[in-house]
């Protein structure tokens, strides 16, 4: 976010927005999936295989996680209409996004690629949101090829 808002010092102001934090996991923070899947195979299970409703102790379930970041991505959009505006997330936070524009179900398998540092364009309306363009990693290549004349 620090290096898109100083590529662009006329943009407003960053502002932290602490609902499109990543989803909660609960006692599975810190662990490795190996580790969950050897101590709590019964989870690790239901986890792997996306049940919406289900939450690690402590956790976020998919359907709360959904509806939170769809609700707060929209009354962003909704603040700010015909403008642009960046969100810039984790990949669970993106993927609910992607969903949301799409209409895939939160358990079906992922299709689609989530990039590192990759520009995703929906655009939202009253009635939800719509996929524009996914997983565009160009500028990444531009800005290596640029790193790569300038030395």
């Amino acid at each position: 976010a620090r290096a898109i808002a100083e590529a662009h010092p006329d943009a407003p102001a960053l502002v932290a927005e602490p609902r499109l934090r990543e989803r909660g996991f609960g006692i599975f923070e810190g662990r490795t999936f190996a580790e969950i899947e050897a101590e709590l195979p019964e989870q690790a299970l239901k986890w792997r295989k996306r049940v919406p409703d289900f939450a690690p102790e402590g956790g976020e379930n998919l359907l709360v996680f959904r509806d939170r970041i769809v609700a707060v991505a929209a009354e962003l959009a909704a603040r700010h209409p015909g403008e642009l505006i960046v969100l810039v997330a984790h990949g669970g936070v993106m993927d609910v996004l992607y969903r949301a524009a799409t209409g895939q179900e939160l358990q079906a398998p992922r299709t689609w690629e989530l990039r590192n540092a990759a520009i995703n364009r929906l655009l939202w309306t009253p009635e939800g949101f719509s996929l524009v363009g996914w997983a565009d990693t160009g500028h990444l290549s531009r800005d290596l090829a640029r790193d790569e004349t300038s030395s």
